[in-house]
């Protein structure tokens, strides 16, 4: 019987996430209202989850009802070693048109219905709290600061690696990576560890992971990754977001709703907090998906579903965890 209640509250999901994406000029009616257009939309494609409702709650386990220890899922330990790179910067995906663009694809009930996990494979269900990092991209040849202003920037054993402004410093800090650009020449660089209160670097090989690295040597996959507490979750856990299927992303394609924690971040703390990794998209970016729908602010809250077993196995094979898609090119 409860078996039979999760497959009819995922129908449930699933249905309320179709009719969400709605039509292009059924969602261009509440873009074009306010700035928090995004927000908007996100609200209007909502599943009902009040507390005093017969909601999710009642009919899915709940991650604090979950037995035993979740499966884990192991990934690389060697960082890859110190080398300079000088290839060229991505390109950087192209922004939305215009604010009117709806944030949502139309994908049948059939496809939904389709991808849609097994019963057997849910092992719990919450709300998160997101926000949003990205991978920061800093011409210093064009936009640079007195030597006074800059700052070294470490690698493995104290290495003296590069000397960058100090804002753009505190960013890589903060996001975990970041491309500079100075003397025709870009570097990019990812956090190795923090020692002694110092963030360490590395360069990343960009022939594994062209969007940086998570944890460990984990590739970032933009749109698909979360950033979580791996004292709660494990590294490869997959994640289900039904109001996130259909949302449009800068390569045109429409999001399946699956992510993997691939990485960890300072303040990303406690069950269903989340960080969305966008690629090179800035979260403050108002074409940024992510942020059209809410996920860049702490005060959105929707359903997520932890997901384990063979839809699991399933979906890190789609996104070919723990590297990325081979055709997963820099988008355009």
């Amino acid at each position: 019987m409860q078996l039979r209640r999760i497959f009819t509250l995922l129908g449930v999901v699933g249905t309320m996430a179709l009719s969400a994406c709605g039509s292009a000029d059924q969602f261009a009616s509440y873009n074009t209202q306010s700035d928090d257009s995004g927000r908007i939309a996100l609200n209007h494609q909502r599943i009902q989850t009040d507390d005093n409702s017969d909601d999710w709650r009642t009919t899915l386990p709940t991650e604090h009802a979950t037995v035993g220890k979740p499966e884990d899922f192991p990934a690389p330990t060697n960082p890859p070693a110190v080398e300079e790179n000088t290839s060229t910067l991505p390109t950087q995906p192209a922004t939305f048109e215009a604010e009117t663009t709806p944030t949502h694809g139309t994908v049948s009930e059939e496809q939904i219905n389709k991808d849609r996990p097994a019963a057997a494979d849910v092992k719990g269900t919450a709300k998160l709290t997101p926000t949003v990092y990205f991978f920061p991209v800093f011409d210093e040849d064009k936009k640079s600061c007195p030597d006074s202003e800059k700052v070294t920037l470490h690698g493995q054993g104290g290495k003296a690696l590069i000397r960058v402004c100090k804002k753009n410093s505190m960013a890589c800090g903060l996001q975990g990576s970041c491309s500079i650009k100075q003397k025709g020449k870009i570097r990019m660089l990812n956090i190795l560890a923090r020692i002694k209160g110092q963030n360490r670097y590395f360069e990343i090989n960009r022939e594994e992971c062209k969007y940086g690295y998570g944890d460990r040597t984990v590739c970032l996959d933009p749109f698909h990754t979360l950033a979580a507490d791996l004292t709660v979750y494990k590294l490869g856990e997959v994640i289900y977001i039904p109001s996130v299927i259909g949302l449009i992303l800068p390569d045109g394609t429409l999001h399946d709703g699956y992510f993997i924690i691939r990485d960890k971040g300072s303040g990303i703390n406690g069950r269903g907090r989340f960080d969305f990794y966008s690629g090179f998209v800035p979260w403050y970016e108002k074409t940024n998906p992510f942020n059209r729908i809410g996920l860049a602010d702490k005060n959105t809250a929707v359903p997520y579903l932890r997901i384990t077993g063979a839809k699991a196995k399933e979906i890190q094979a789609r996104r070919a965890y723990p590297r990325i898609p081979a055709d997963n090119q820099p988008l355009k």
